[in-house]
């Protein structure tokens, strides 16, 4: 399926949120949020929330600095 990650187009076999995070080998403990077409998508939910065609993911992480 064809998705939308961050901004650049993706082809991915992913079929959840936790399923693509686990595909691009992140560490969930780094994330600070994810959304799906806009809506966040709470930790809880990463495996119940089923990817579709033409999804926009966002994957935002913490980021330290001065």
């Amino acid at each position: 399926m064809r998705i939308t990650l961050n901004g650049k187009a993706q082809e991915t076999a992913a079929r959840t949120v936790a399923e693509l995070l686990a595909r691009m080998k992140l560490d969930a403990e780094q994330f600070l949020a994810v959304s799906r077409n806009g809506a966040v998508v709470r930790r809880g939910e990463w495996e119940s929330v089923a990817l579709a065609d033409n999804d926009t993911i966002d994957i935002l992480t913490i980021v330290g600095g001065g």
